[in-house]
């Protein structure tokens, strides 16, 4: 993402320009299947994995803030997720059945408010990202509604993520659900909007109810949303079969994933020193790059967790959990005897 055009011409051109309004989708579910394993995991409990989640949100805010300052025409999404995993503090206590119920919902109330915003303040709903300059209510505003990722829209794959990640994701049979399942929902959403339109007319210039049909990339509308959210469940399962069926040609992409905020903003300050010439409009140059792009990754991945057991940047997300965890398991110092009104118990 983030180098190349995103309309291209052709066959070629197309399917180059196919993630284009998709892949931020799948990041938000994979977050919200991150979370749910995260306060999950054995070793947290109820209060460690709020502690997590508020730790990554206070971290996040300040840092995508900054990515947002540098040049490289990217609208950075680290902002957002703060505030998503702020929501997920109260949405990992939620059922399953209402944690789906609430997705589904989602959907046509956070498209409808989106579109509301539009009609009624175009000048305000534009997209434009969150920065440093905006005032703390601007910016409250950009995050929740009228940015380029607000909430009450993208809320609703996050919430599904989170629902799917407390479903057996090692069954193949589940695996091919998501591929089945979310394949035929992405290409229904894709006709319905097609017939849609067809009997609607095209959305003209101005906004209006007929927006609610299109499947545009980050329109904020429904049929997209629902497209988006199905082509992630479907990547997501044809992922976890192709790294069983092949792990070792798919472990650079899994070590790769490992440090995926690192390579996020490394690509961000690659792009800013990069001239815009060779992330334009041209496919050539946009796949030179993106062949780049990749194998750097993939090479940095390999030879960071050789050494180590986490990414850089994922090594900050966890700072006060290790710290806690090595003063609470250090081992006494024999020589000077024991703590101070000690005693055996039994």
């Amino acid at each position: 993402m983030h180098v190349g055009p995103t309309a291209g011409e052709g066959i070629l051109g197309r399917a180059y320009a196919l993630p284009h309004g998709r892949a931020s989708v799948l990041f938000v579910v994979v977050a919200g299947v991150g979370v749910s394993l995260l306060v999950s995991a054995p070793t947290t409990s109820r209060w460690r994995g709020v502690g997590k989640l508020v730790w990554r949100a206070a971290l996040l805010l300040p840092f995508g803030l900054a990515l947002q300052e540098l040049d490289h025409r990217v609208a950075v999404i680290l902002q957002d997720y703060a505030v998503l995993f702020l929501v997920a503090v109260v949405l990992v206590r939620i059922p399953d059945r209402w944690l789906l119920r609430m997705a589904a919902a989602a959907v046509p109330v956070g498209s409808v408010a989106y579109l509301l915003g539009q009609m009624r303040s175009p000048q305000v709903y534009t997209r434009q990202p969150v920065v440093f300059s905006d005032t703390p209510v601007e910016a409250l505003h950009g995050l929740v509604f009228s940015g380029p990722y607000p909430l009450i829209t993208w809320v609703a794959p996050f919430t599904f993520g989170i629902w799917l990640g407390r479903r057996d994701l090692r069954s193949r049979a589940v695996r091919s659900r998501l591929v089945l399942i979310g394949g035929v929902m992405a290409v229904l959403a894709w006709v319905v909007s097609a017939v849609s339109l067809a009997v609607l007319g095209e959305p003209s210039g101005s906004i209006g109810w007929t927006h609610l049909a299109a499947d545009t990339a980050h329109s904020q509308m429904p049929l997209w949303i629902i497209g988006s959210t199905a082509t992630a469940a479907a990547v997501l399962g044809a992922s976890l079969l192709a790294a069983d069926a092949l792990p070792r040609l798919t472990r650079p992409l899994v070590v790769t994933g490992q440090v995926a905020l690192t390579v996020y903003a490394g690509h961000l300050l690659a792009l800013h020193v990069i001239p815009d010439d060779a992330t334009g409009s041209s496919l050539g140059p946009a796949l030179g790059l993106l062949v780049l792009f990749t194998v750097a990754s993939a090479v940095f991945a390999l030879g960071w967790m050789r050494w180590f057991r986490q990414g850089p940047l994922e090594a900050v997300m966890n700072v006060p959990w290790w710290v806690a965890d090595h003063w609470w398991r250090r081992e006494p110092d024999p020589t000077r005897g024991p703590p101070r009104g000690a005693g055996s118990r039994v």
